[in-house]
């Protein structure tokens, strides 16, 4: 049972202390859950159904003290039932569930999330819902039990949305490390060192020590200083000569440029980043290398401008983990790919639960680690997609030291560090498409 989140009130009058853990909810919490949900006044119409993947508990020892679900729908998920004991309401578990479940989806990749509610529209506000009309709410969400019979036609539909704050988030972000890079400071993955200059990110758990001085001898400055990767799929993915490549999320082009050198001028590479200082600095690094071989696309990950089996190989560093839709992302790539085209990327990975603090936060995100997969759940992904071959194979395992790093300046608890010794990882990913 991991301590997502560690909430304490002086409970009933009597001074005792109440501090439950949020954890995912297991078979047989399922009837302490439907009394908490009756008690609340709450459609008990699908609970037990829908129980189990995307719900949690907040529990004190055997005691059920909250819990909150998710509903998965496509690209979207249905926030519900979220309900607290009387007796514990008013200490905040309520809000630590409605939290852990908003970091969940982005975790997942939700691109946005809808609930339905009586009474509690200014609270639910609170977390970024807007109330919009039942017309917006996308179909497969419409055709939900709860929407559909369980709730009336006059409780106020809410939504948040996900996916774009992330992704202006993240453009803001890289892009002042390019506007960096170009002025001659290193920038860094890690969040507190994404404005530190050269110092912090020279001790970067993350981006440091990636590339030998073989590799990046002859590229130019620039490219090396931007440089924002989590390992060197260039060096690992096997490319040949005559190869057309694709680096999703291409930066500063370092890994264009290493990837050019070894398909040759017969091969071709192309660098898709959204990111408009990202590719200004790419395209000024191709000149100054004098790679004719190499072509940077403006774009989203999530929807590649190139036709359907198009490219050879697949690389990225340290991207995937970045974007709001990873199955639509592992998706696209598997369509650009040729029939056994290769995908290999470097990405950061998890193995086990992460704190719902770091999930939560935004700062995190774009410092690489909020929004990594679980291993398996990247395997998963993986096959859904249609790829064959999956193997993910560490490359670096992250301390809890390296963990106080990555985690300084994005406003979570240093003592989550602890709680994620050896969980975070930086992996090599490798699928095929398969040939028929």
């Amino acid at each position: 049972m991991s301590s997502l989140q560690r909430m304490s009130r002086e409970a009933d009058g009597v001074g005792a202390a109440v501090r439950p853990v949020i954890r995912p909810a297991r078979a047989g919490d399922v009837e302490s859950a439907l009394a908490l949900v009756g008690a609340a006044g709450l459609p008990l119409d699908g609970v037990r159904e829908a129980f189990g993947e995307g719900w949690v508990v907040a529990v004190e020892g055997d005691r059920v003290h909250g819990l909150a679900g998710i509903e998965v729908h496509g690209a979207f998920g249905l926030l519900r039932s979220v309900a607290v004991a009387p007796a514990v309401r008013g200490a905040g578990i309520g809000e630590a569930l409605t939290r852990d479940r908003i970091g969940w989806a982005r975790g997942r990749g939700l691109r946005g999330l809808y609930l339905l509610t009586e009474t509690a529209e200014r609270y639910f506000a609170r977390f970024g819902f807007e109330r919009v009309a039942r017309d917006d709410v996308p179909e497969p969400v419409r055709r939900s039990q709860e929407f559909a019979s369980v709730c009336p036609a006059t409780a106020a539909v809410m939504h948040l949305e996900l996916e774009p704050e992330l992704r202006a988030v993240v453009r803001e972000k890289y892009g002042a490390a390019a506007r960096r890079a170009a002025a001659g400071d290193t920038a860094s993955c890690c969040a507190s060192s994404c404005c530190g200059g050269d110092a912090a990110a020279a001790h970067d758990p993350i981006t440091s020590g990636l590339y030998d001085a073989v590799q990046t001898g002859s590229l130019p400055e620039a490219a090396v200083l931007a440089s924002l990767g989590c390992g060197n799929p260039t060096a690992l993915a096997e490319l040949r000569a005559g190869e057309v490549v694709l680096d999703l999320g291409s930066g500063g082009g370092i890994d264009v440029l290493l990837s050019a050198r070894r398909v040759g001028p017969s091969g071709h590479v192309y660098g898709l980043d959204m990111t408009e200082e990202m590719l200004a600095l790419a395209r000024e690094n191709q000149r100054r290398a004098g790679a004719e071989n190499v072509e940077f696309l403006r774009g989203e990950i999530e929807n590649i401008p190139l036709p359907d089996a198009s490219v050879d190989v697949i690389i990225s560093n340290c991207v995937i983990n970045l974007s709001a839709d990873k199955s639509r992302v592992l998706r696209e790539a598997f369509r650009v790919l040729r029939p056994g085209g290769r995908f290999a990327v470097s990405d950061i990975v998890v193995r086990g639960e992460v704190p719902e603090s770091i999930r939560a936060s935004m700062e995190a995100w774009i410092g690489c680690v909020a929004g990594a997969l679980e291993e398996e759940d990247y395997r998963a992904r993986l096959s859904a997609a249609g790829f064959t071959d999956i193997d993910i194979e560490p490359t670096r395992i992250y301390s809890a030291e390296d963990a106080r790093a990555f985690l300084e300046g994005t406003g979570v608890d240093a003592r989550a560090a602890d709680e994620v010794d050896g969980r975070f990882m930086s992996a090599f990913v490798r699928a095929r498409r398969p040939t028929a």
